[in-house]
């Protein structure tokens, strides 16, 4: 885990906000599209997705609340995906598009245990073989965490750095695709995070699956639980959730230095 200094949260934050030209991969998201009940081995639950959809902005505000029956086995998922015809359906992405997607997630729940998660995920289809890509955090545990891609631990309980439920986090991913039109390049993701003391990050990660990244793949941010006493619940808000198209184009760097020269001036004054 690094922990980047006054420069480089400029730089990042700089590139998280769009100093950068659009890819002519990806299409312009211009929504999302909620998908409820993906798993639902409590059907009898009370679910609330706000706005209901279509949503049809982006950035956009989300909430997934799903107040749970009483105890049951297994699990309660549902999804809310990024879409280019304004939430009436999800994106499918090519293997080759780049993109930066952040939410500022609040997860809380009625009881810590059994395992409420909730965060940023990357489905690819099913034909392709690949499996998904988690970067969640959980109630049990407090793992702020990366799955099904490139591995990467922020934190946990057992390290005294773990996620508490009810607090706010940044969750953020950049991903680079390889650009050669059929994924032999390696794609790279960079996962960072702010929970409060500056910007965080795994650094860009490769891609290990034969392909290189996710296969016809779709990109947005889940809820699921389950429960073992009535009164159990998740509710996941999901604050300013954006989505841009980037391309690492060495002006784009320029860019980003010369916008830092104005606010190093104006630190130095103060």
């Amino acid at each position: 885990m690094k922990t980047k200094n006054f420069l480089q949260r400029c730089a990042c934050h700089g590139l998280i906000l769009g100093i950068a030209v659009a890819t002519a991969h990806a299409a312009a998201i211009n929504g999302y599209d909620p998908i409820p009940r993906v798993f639902n081995d409590n059907p009898g639950s009370t679910l609330t997705i706000t706005p209901s959809g279509p949503i049809n902005v982006n950035p956009a505000t989300i909430t997934i609340r799903d107040q749970f029956t009483g105890a049951f086995t297994g699990a309660n998922r549902h999804d809310v995906i990024a879409s280019s015809d304004g939430g009436a359906t999800a994106y499918i992405h090519s293997i080759d598009d780049s993109f930066v997607f952040m939410t500022t997630l609040t997860l809380t729940d009625g009881f810590n245990s059994p395992r409420k998660e909730a965060g940023i995920r990357i489905n690819s289809s099913p034909a392709s073989g690949v499996g998904d890509m988690l970067f969640l955090v959980n109630s049990d545990a407090g793992e702020i965490v990366t799955f099904g891609g490139p591995f990467h631990l922020f934190g946990n309980n057992a390290g005294g750095n773990g996620y508490t439920p009810g607090s706010s986090i940044l969750l953020g991913v950049r991903e680079i695709g390889g650009g050669d039109g059929v994924g032999g390049a390696a794609n790279t993701i960079e996962f960072f995070i702010n929970r409060g003391a500056g910007i965080e990050t795994s650094g860009p990660l490769a891609w290990s699956n034969t392909e290189g990244g996710p296969v016809d793949f779709q990109v947005g941010v889940y809820a699921q639980g389950d429960a073992n006493a009535t009164g159990d619940f998740v509710n996941a808000l999901f604050s300013n959730t954006t989505y841009t198209t980037v391309v690492p184009e060495p002006g784009t760097f320029a860019l980003v230095g010369m916008g830092l020269f104005g606010l190093l001036a104006i630190r130095r004054k103060r």
